[in-house]
């Protein structure tokens, strides 16, 4: 008959782990314990406020300017609250004053112009206060006419303006065979005639009387063979007969005279 030992020691290994397994279980439910008590952070307020800088590049994230460098902490972006401000007077919107000061009206007079031709006088065809406008021919030696000169056109279109303080002009002019129309507009009213005639011959046109004051005449060739211009008289109703215009002499500066020495130089 065999001797059996009291215990048997095939048990011991199944409950020696088990002894194992209840002391990991216990580690675990400590280590725990301990990670959930290490996790929470009592909060206080404190008396500085956070100060918070945007970055466009990032707009999701807020870093602290108080944080240590290199730190990042993602937070929630706060809201902005928009307060209505009254409005700003700008320079624009600022009435302005206008300080007028006190003017004394004064009588204004006009002077004619200085090319408007003179009350009692007659002009001849090559005076300078003619504006003649177009492809006019200036004529000299020209007999029977003014001063022996006439302005000739022989374009239709062709014009010359002239302005004059007086009451009423007369246009002479030279007509004959196979001349033309002009037209006149005087202050704006138009008139015309024709130069023709059989036979050549020194007449005039005579303007209505106007008002002593300042006038503008425009003479143009209308129609048909050329036309010209003798001379324009500007009537003085109280003295009929006009003086003759002066011919203006150009101005011609005297040389100088050189001056030679005598004297001879010392040998």
């Amino acid at each position: 008959m065999d001797n059996k030992p009291a215990l048997d020691r095939s048990f011991l290994i199944p409950i020696f782990i088990g002894f194992i397994s209840v002391v990991g279980i216990c580690l675990v439910l400590f280590a725990a314990r301990v990670g959930a008590s290490r996790g929470t952070v009592q909060t206080s307020e404190t008396a500085t406020p956070l100060k918070y800088q945007y970055l466009a590049t990032e707009p999701g994230i807020a870093v602290p300017t108080d944080a240590p460098p290199g730190t990042a902490t993602a937070t929630e972006i706060p809201t902005l609250e928009i307060i209505d401000l009254p409005p700003t007077l700008f320079p624009t919107d600022v009435p302005t004053l206008i300080v007028v000061p006190n003017v004394t009206k004064a009588l204004v007079t006009v002077s004619p112009s200085p090319t408007a031709l003179a009350l009692g006088v007659k002009y001849d065809d090559a005076d300078f206060k003619f504006n003649y406008t177009g492809a006019w021919i200036a004529q000299s030696g020209v007999s029977d006419a003014y001063q022996n000169t006439l302005h000739v056109s022989n374009t239709i279109g062709d014009s010359v303006q002239l302005s004059f303080v007086g009451q009423k002009i007369l246009f002479a002019y030279q007509a004959g065979p196979s001349l033309g129309t002009v037209a006149i507009k005087l202050d704006g009213v138009d008139f015309s005639f024709d130069q023709f005639a059989p036979d050549t011959l020194e007449t005039e046109w005579e303007s209505p009387v106007l008002t002593l004051s300042s006038h503008s005449v425009t003479i143009t060739h209308l129609g048909g063979g050329s036309i010209n211009l003798d001379s324009i008289a500007v009537i003085d109703l109280s003295t009929p007969t006009p003086t003759t215009a002066p011919l203006l002499a150009p101005t011609i500066a005297p040389t100088a005279t050189p001056t030679f020495s005598n004297s001879s130089p010392n040998n």
